[in-house]
């Protein structure tokens, strides 16, 4: 009899062997399974982050906003191409004391001929746009050389991005006053 009592604590002894070894190595799969799916993660996130971000970013920049066609800068060696806003502007400004007013001639200067073919099409909406910008404006500020500058890339901005909503396309590099009365 004590021999079968000494064969059932070796059963009973495989068996806890067998249990622990099972847990073992249930244990090392399981860190195995998690470091690989960790290891799997940090190479896409870290390694491959970058260039995806920048996909994904792309991709709800489109979703989000129209799809905008932007000209590429043709080389500062070709000649510049100007067209003129006419006619002049003029725009009053509310004082109490004085009746101000402001009258300019803009250009646009380009160096495709694409974007001043646009600018001729939608000069109406620019010219609009403009003159609402224009007419904004407050006689303090405009006075200086530091409004007028200010004015002038503000004058850019809308210009730039009027096209961009309408045409599909900037490229406008610049805006100048060719006459500028403010009194």
């Amino acid at each position: 009899m004590a021999k079968k009592e000494d064969l059932d604590l070796d059963v009973e002894g495989k068996g806890k062997k067998s249990s622990k070894s099972k847990l073992i190595v249930i244990l090392l799969v399981g860190i195995l399974v998690l470091g690989g799916g960790g290891g799997a993660a940090w190479y896409f996130l870290v390694m491959k982050g970058d260039a995806s971000a920048q996909d994904v970013d792309a991709d709800m920049e489109d979703v989000e906003q129209p799809v905008v066609r932007k000209k590429k800068r043709r080389k500062s060696n070709e000649p510049p191409l100007f067209t003129g806003l006419d006619p002049a502007f003029v725009v009053s400004f509310k004082d109490q004391s004085h009746a101000r007013f402001m009258q300019l001639s803009v250009e646009l200067m380009s160096r495709d001929p694409e974007v001043i073919e646009a600018v001729d099409q939608y000069k109406p909406m620019l010219r609009n746009n403009l003159l609402l910008l224009f007419s904004s404006q407050k006689y303090e500020d405009v006075i200086t050389r530091e409004g007028k500058e200010k004015l002038l890339e503000q004058s850019l901005e809308e210009v730039n991005r009027t096209l961009a909503d309408e045409a599909g396309m900037d490229g406008v590099e610049a805006v100048y006053f060719t006459a500028f009365v403010a009194q």
